[in-house]
């Protein structure tokens, strides 16, 4: 299941940068912030509600809510972004479904069924289903994305263990085979048979990469091209509900109904999404630019009775998270190297970093209590596998400034910044995102770092736009220090994803004796009994929030606005269950605030 990689700022200017005395009380921290988090879910419904008669037709208006332009790169196998993501799921969807749990059930593209002891997954496709080109789609084209994935010139993020585990990827990755031979297909290609080397749980919850790519489409391409190639960024295809009619680049996509849409040709004519910044959405939804939007966190307060538009809302796959940069990727062997000499590699110093902050505050403050203090990297969307025991790094200056004392940081000629344990001058590079507000954000957090004695200055000397941000801490930028960003985890909260010594994803490039091997347990097929999952899931937890390669920061609330004439629209992920082709309209054009008594 694809991991998206998150804006994690849209700001506005609510939050005073102050000092404040220390406290403790992490507990009773945790505690309110999850009681919190769950009165504010229970305020909104996660579909909309409209009983109006509907036009036939129509087009839906989305904003692609981002402070920079998309990247523009829609081809799954290489795109990990968040605006791309919200626009190619309008028009490609994955071979398999789920349920509301995460787990994978019968009703997209293909069904399947597994053998625990033969290690096998077995889908089906159904029939009838057509590329936009009409070509027919098979299972031939999921077979053909993880040979680009395994190939030995793919360069994105994606081959890590989920794919080495399967039987021949490895063999295949090296040269040593012109084929997966774990990947067995069907003379029709209809069904295709997944031999892995270890059957555990999480395979079942989006463990796998179930979105194909059309090799007919596709296998000219060298694969070291095809990410920059044009039928990847001006001209993609895929089997959803609408298909591309025309695009400017970094600015707006246009779509159309796909009449031959496995699933019933759409009730609408087409779509369009278009990108607007965060602070624009509120005017821009009054005067009905769009039907469709992300609610500024930080504008609600403003608009909390809107009347051409409504709220729904859920707790999204999503943390907020401080990182560490620890070492390297080795892109030659895929694997992550620490670097036990790294300017951040003292824990002390990272867990003090994490205590500086207070994460509560920026919560309720700048995101009006939409956003909410985490305690670890596996969200409450995830309860089952969750530690509720973990408080966090809960606001405590006091407690930073003794860890930073003891790991020999002391400012040793009163000039207000710490010196590092050699006497020598010390100073933290920081990476974090520009947007809406984020001079703030980034003001107030450099003010809690300067409280405890740390002096941390911004990467390049600014905010850093979106995708320059990315690319830099993808490619291990040696001046970056530390960083902030926000991941979507998806259907799947396995560890090893975002945090493997093979995971490209894992930016901190953090190994570890204690928690790989518990990742490994979890990736094993001892985790079929539940209780020794669970174990191991709250070992992990524990043991991550006692290195502290990364510090969770926050979770947060999904909140959309939709245009009164819109029906049928909900928040479930298109990667859960896919329902555009439902959506209705009960007028031509979105209501304005003007238009409604």
């Amino acid at each position: 299941m694809k991991m998206k990689r998150l804006l994690a700022l849209s700001l506005t200017l609510a939050l005073t940068v102050t000092t404040f005395s220390g406290c403790g009380k992490s507990q009773e921290a945790a505690i309110n912030s999850q009681s919190s988090m769950q009165e504010v879910m229970a305020k909104f419904p996660i579909k909309n509600t409209n009983d109006a008669p509907s036009i036939k037709g129509g087009v839906l208006k989305v904003a692609v809510v981002s402070a920079s332009a998309f990247e523009g790169i829609f081809n799954p196998c290489f795109s990990d972004n968040q605006p791309d993501v919200d626009i190619y799921q309008w028009f490609m969807e994955n071979v398999l479904s789920a349920d509301e749990n995460f787990v994978f059930d019968q009703d997209g593209a293909a069904t399947y069924t597994y053998d625990q002891t033969a290690k096998t997954m077995t889908l089906k496709l159904k029939d009838g289903i057509k590329w936009h080109d009409g070509q027919p789609v098979t299972l031939d084209d999921l077979v053909y994305a993880y040979e680009v994935i395994c190939d030995k010139d793919y360069e994105g993020m994606r081959y890590d263990e989920q794919f080495t585990n399967i039987v021949g990827v490895e063999e295949f990755h090296a040269g040593k085979a012109k084929t997966i031979s774990g990947l067995e297909l069907s003379a029709d290609k209809m069904t295709l048979t997944i031999k892995f080397k270890n059957f555990f749980p999480s395979i079942l919850v989006g463990g796998i990469w179930i979105a194909p790519i059309p090799r007919h489409y596709y296998e000219e391409i060298p694969v070291k091209e095809m990410k920059a190639h044009e039928k990847s960024r001006k001209t993609p295809i895929g089997f959803g509900p609408f298909k591309i009619k025309s695009i400017v680049s970094g600015e707006s996509v246009e779509l159309v109904r796909n009449d031959d849409y496995y699933l019933g040709a759409p009730k609408l004519d087409g779509v369009t999404l278009t990108v607007i910044a965060p602070d624009l959405v509120p005017a821009a939804m009054e005067e009905g630019k769009f039907d469709i939007a992300l609610f500024s966190q930080q504008q609600y307060p403003d608009y909390k009775e809107p009347k051409n538009f409504s709220y729904i809302g859920q707790l999204q796959t999503v943390f907020n998270y401080t990182a560490f940069k620890l070492g390297k990727w080795d892109q030659k062997n895929n694997k992550n190297i620490y670097d036990p000499n790294s300017k951040m590699a003292n824990v002390k110093l990272r867990q003090a970093i994490g205590y500086a902050v207070d994460n509560d505050k920026i919560a309720k403050e700048l995101y009006n209590g939409l956003r909410f203090l985490a305690t670890t990297v596996v969200t409450p969307r995830h309860a089952a596998y969750q530690n509720t025991e973990i408080a966090g790094y809960t606001y405590d200056p006091e407690k930073a400034k003794k860890l930073l004392d003891e790991a020999g940081y002391k400012d040793v000629n009163n000039d207000g910044y710490r010196e590092d344990p050699s006497g020598k001058p010390f100073s933290i590079t920081w990476a974090t995102m520009d947007g809406e507000g984020a001079d703030t954000y980034a003001q107030f957090k450099m003010q809690n770092w300067k409280d405890v004695g740390l002096k941390v200055e911004l990467y390049n000397g600014r905010l850093t736009e979106f995708n320059a941000f990315y690319d830099a801490v993808e490619h291990d930028d040696p001046k970056i220090d530390m960083y902030d960003g926000a991941w979507q985890t998806g259907f799947d909260p396995n560890p090893k994803n975002l945090w493997g010594p093979d995971s490209s994803a894992n930016y901190t490039r953090y190994t570890s004796d204690t928690f790989d091997p518990i990742m490994s347990d979890i990736s094993s097929e001892k985790a079929w009994d539940k209780a020794f999952l669970s174990e191991k899931y709250h070992a992990f937890q524990q043991a991550f929030f006692d290195e502290a390669p990364a510090i969770p920061t926050m979770w947060r609330m999904e909140l959309d606005a939709v245009n009164n004439r819109v029906k049928n629209y909900e928040l479930t992920s298109f990667d859960i269950k896919c329902f555009a082709h439902l959506i209705e309209l009960t007028a031509e054009a979105p209501l304005k605030k003007a238009d409604v008594k």
